[in-house]
């Protein structure tokens, strides 16, 4: 439930830093990506955010979620920041969320790509974390496996990432 429930409508926006899977309030089809905006960014522009958002609550009672979602979280971060593997996708998402909420411009100098990233990446995000939640124990799997698994999650053609990518190395290196 979101702060602006909890009000009963005496405020529009209320801030807190929100838990990971209280990023999107799909009963008022708003987010609340970055405590630095003055307003909430509306998410109707981007049905999906909803969906989401209860299949990260599912993975959230799956017994790795919690360490899939973080592993997850740092993976699509450095893609975001890096403009890998998503990046079309991912600025279309912006796109349609600063056309909902034009105030994502105006925001104190701060860029817009900047203040809705976990937003804009929390569809993939959240695949990718269930993906790896799901995962068979490393003995039981092969790095090029789980790379087209992913990357038919990610709904990509192919999954090549470089050797220093943070996916190859959560592969390589860990064990949820």
């Amino acid at each position: 439930m979101c702060v602006r429930h909890r009000s009963h409508g005496a405020v529009n926006a209320a801030w807190v830093y929100r838990p990971w899977h209280r990023l999107v309030c799909p009963r008022h089809q708003q987010a609340g990506p970055d405590p630095r905006l003055d307003r909430t960014v509306r998410t109707w522009a981007v049905p999906e955010l909803a969906a989401v958002h209860h299949s990260h609550q599912r993975l959230l009672r799956h017994p790795g979620g919690v360490s899939a979602w973080m592993a997850a979280r740092a993976i699509t971060t450095g893609w975001y920041d890096h403009q890998q593997h998503l990046t079309g996708r991912w600025h279309h998402c912006l796109n349609q969320l600063v056309m909902a909420s034009p105030h994502l411009n105006h925001a104190g100098g701060a860029s817009p790509a900047r203040l809705a990233r976990d937003l804009v990446a929390y569809p993939e995000t959240v695949a990718l974390a269930r993906t790896l939640a799901a995962l068979p124990p490393t003995t039981n799997r092969t790095t090029n496996d789980t790379l087209a698994l992913i990357a038919h999650q990610l709904s990509l053609a192919r999954l090549a990432p470089a050797v220093n990518d943070p996916l190859r190395a959560f592969l390589t290196h860990t064990r949820l």
